[in-house]
């Protein structure tokens, strides 16, 4: 395999993770993620690790209705915007599930546990992984992903030689241990959340100047 490396973003865990970082830190609330910035950070994080980037790949329900309301998605007509990521938008919708004014009645931690109004998400994004795995096109593959579900992925692309690597927003959120201790490294994004969220650093964190030369009449 060559030293590159594809990125494998679930929708779930990005907005479970968005809400997360809204309820328990203040400076965030109602802040939108800028996937942009996030793609510069999953690769500034991880060059080191992977090598050469192939893609970011984002996956989201149809018509996703937290695509608006929770995150920035540059438009890609603009030059240098789009840089190796890409949406697919993959799942169906189905019937008879829990409606989603329902859902945003429960807490971020628990909302995503509940079975939601589509379907193949998970199957789509298990087969690109595998098949780029198996077609030897890369060597690294980092996810940000919180279901143990995908432990036999991740075991499944060590058998063929490849590496996982599990990332995170934050430190701060609880990560499936199963994943963790099936990762070959674990690393979130905490010093680039400003960046990704678009939050302008507090006076206090700001470079001052000396006393004796703010002093000086």
């Amino acid at each position: 395999m060559e030293n590159r490396g594809y990125y494998i973003i679930d929708r779930s865990c990005l907005f479970s993770s968005i809400h997360e970082l809204w309820n328990t830190r203040p400076e965030y609330k109602n802040n939108k993620l800028d996937l942009g910035k996030l793609s510069e950070a999953l690769m500034r994080k991880w060059s080191v690790n992977i090598g050469a980037t192939i893609r970011i790949n984002y996956y989201f329900k149809k018509n996703e209705p937290r695509m608006d309301s929770m995150l920035i998605i540059p438009q890609s007509i603009n030059p240098g915007v789009r840089d190796h990521w890409q949406i697919k938008q993959c799942a169906e919708n189905v019937r008879n599930t829990i409606p989603q004014e329902e859902l945003l009645k429960l807490s971020p931690k628990y909302r995503d546990l509940y079975p939601r109004s589509e379907k193949g998400l998970d199957i789509k994004l298990t087969c690109d992984t595998l098949i780029f795995a198996a077609s030897n096109k890369a060597s690294n593959f980092v996810f940000l992903v919180n279901d143990r579900d995908y432990v036999p992925l991740f075991e499944a692309i060590q058998t063929l030689g490849g590496n996982v690597y599990l990332t995170a927003l934050d430190s701060k959120q609880k990560i499936h241990e199963g994943l963790s201790n099936v990762s070959d490294r674990f690393l979130t994004l905490d010093e680039e959340l400003p960046n990704i969220f678009g939050i302008e650093p507090k006076l206090k964190d700001k470079i001052q100047l000396p006393q004796q030369v703010l002093n000086i009449k």
